[in-house]
């Protein structure tokens, strides 16, 4: 028996394009379908086919959270629209690394930093300390993804360092905001940014491991 061709736009996704939908690794992303926390079934040649609304439906789905603000995971949107005109402002688009990169590439990358961000977010207002463990290994599970498919597309080190520290300021800088908007107490806002600066340290750790090992991950 002979599987049958992987297609990327149908129901049913690969490991590597389902990995790359949701933000995560290739090993959660098994944990996952081992635990039934999403849809998915093995062909005939032992490969992995996960069903696109399942994952769809994960990275929707709304958390449990607790950080003074409760509305701050709900916030995503909102301050995801901060981030970007602030990133206009500031001259993303003329960016050496960002003309390196083609449609589908900047595509892909800018989808993986809005998944990391939604992650960053529902670490800092989660309330259980497993959920919190939970999220900041995916979030840095998705550093890890960041920087292997940086480097197969061609980016060093330093301009990939370079990408993702661009980022990094203005969304430190909308949650502020957004706190501060909500009149959160400025403990709070101290403990978020903190909180939000370690996690995404995480991240960035992730990413230059995965860089300069430049290796592939498994893809069954």
């Amino acid at each position: 028996m002979t599987d049958e061709p992987e297609r990327l736009d149908g129901p049913w996704l690969p490991l590597g394009a389902a990995s790359k939908l949701v933000g995560v690794g290739p090993d959660t992303l098994r944990r996952w379908a081992d635990t039934g926390q999403v849809q998915s079934y093995q062909t005939p040649g032992r490969h992995r086919r996960f069903l696109r609304s399942s994952l769809e439906s994960m990275i929707n789905a709304p958390r449990r959270s607790s950080y003074g603000m409760e509305s701050l995971p709900n916030a995503a949107t909102s301050i995801g629209g901060d981030v970007h005109r602030r990133m206009v402002r500031t001259g993303y688009a003329g960016q050496p690394w960002q003309a390196r990169l083609t449609d589908e590439q900047r595509a892909d990358f800018r989808r993986w930093g809005q998944r990391t961000f939604q992650l960053v977010i529902e670490y800092v207002a989660a309330s259980k300390r497993a959920e919190r463990q939970l999220l900041l290994e995916e979030a840095e599970k998705m550093g890890g993804l960041y920087g292997r498919e940086a480097s197969a597309a061609g980016l060093s080190l330093a301009e990939t360092i370079e990408a993702f520290l661009f980022f990094r300021s203005p969304v430190l800088e909308a949650i502020t905001a957004h706190l501060r908007r909500r009149s959160a107490d400025i403990g709070d806002v101290t403990g978020a940014v903190r909180e939000a600066t370690a996690a995404i340290d995480g991240v960035l750790v992730a990413l230059v491991a995965s860089h300069r090992d430049g290796g592939s991950q498994p893809t069954r």
